[in-house]
């Protein structure tokens, strides 16, 4: 719903002075197979959400929305989608933009992406050990989103496994970490047992000093 009523409404915004999302393209992918495009799309949407993943844990200010998220003490497919609201407003905008810059993508698109990651990140937040052998360089996978969630991260590190729906960018850009696979591991953060646990205090968390 959110997804399609910025879309509607980034719509009729352009319409109003004569523009399409093809306006804002770099690049005109328009000639292309639909499913080349779709894949193109899925690429580049996955990239610049795992750099935004990536700033959502590096800038303490937005780690504290973030947290939200790394709060739950159990993975299950319903644990992707508990996040901050705030979310919504700092990683969207991004995304959106940053897609229809980069490749001047139509919403239609977006909605068939969308539904894919989504799906896909249900299933990396479920508590089952999948790791799809040699293809875990490339996909994400239940056990590496597992480690993205652990407690206790490697020294010096402030996250580890960014990855959405592939797994390579953490591989290229060495922010991958799967110590081992066996699927037992504690989640959480520092400070975790003191997080809110009612609706409106985690809603309204990160907007105060921490404590």
């Amino acid at each position: 719903i959110v997804i399609s009523g910025v879309y509607t409404i980034l719509g009729l915004l352009f319409a109003e002075v004569n523009l399409t999302a093809s306006s804002f393209a770099l690049i005109n992918l328009s000639g292309w197979p639909q499913w080349a495009q779709l894949l193109v799309f899925f690429i580049i949407l996955d990239f610049v959400q795992w750099f935004t993943h990536v700033l959502l844990h590096k800038y303490p200010f937005l780690w504290k929305f973030h947290k939200v998220h790394h709060s739950v003490k159990e993975m299950g497919f319903a644990a992707h989608l508990r996040y901050h609201w705030m979310e919504n407003i700092l990683y969207k905008p991004l995304k959106t933009f940053g897609v229809m810059l980069i490749g001047g993508f139509e919403p239609e698109q977006a909605y068939i992406v969308h539904f894919i990651t989504i799906t896909i990140g249900h299933l990396n937040h479920a508590n089952i050990k999948i790791s799809w052998g040699p293809l875990k360089y490339i996909f994400n996978n239940p056990v590496m989103h597992l480690y993205h969630h652990a407690y206790t991260l490697p020294e010096g590190k402030y996250g580890v496994n960014y990855g959405i729906s592939l797994s390579l960018w953490d591989y290229i850009f060495k922010t991958n970490y799967i110590p081992e696979d066996s699927g037992t591991v504690e989640i959480g953060f520092k400070g975790d047992d003191k997080f809110p646990q009612d609706f409106i205090g985690q809603n309204l968390y990160g907007f105060g000093k921490d404590k």
